[in-house]
């Protein structure tokens, strides 16, 4: 009889396990670092800065010719 409760405790432990996985799922997480393109992830975060450094040189340039233009008014 204690081999039925045995078995009917694994499935019931199996069966939550089933329902509840983890949030967010560690192997998934570990898998998805491991299988990362380091290289990739280094030039897109370099072109992604390069971006930002035109957008901020060409909105200082057209600030200063606002002020230039506002100075002479």
């Amino acid at each position: 009889m204690t081999s039925l409760q045995q078995a009917m405790d694994i499935a019931q432990e199996r069966a939550f396990e089933k329902r509840t996985p983890a949030f967010p799922p560690v192997s998934d997480t570990i898998v998805w670092w491991k299988n990362l393109d380091k290289d990739e992830l280094r030039q897109r975060a370099r072109s992604g800065v390069n971006n930002v450094g035109l957008v901020l040189a060409v909105i200082g340039t057209k600030l200063n010719e606002l002020g230039t233009y506002l100075a002479k008014i």
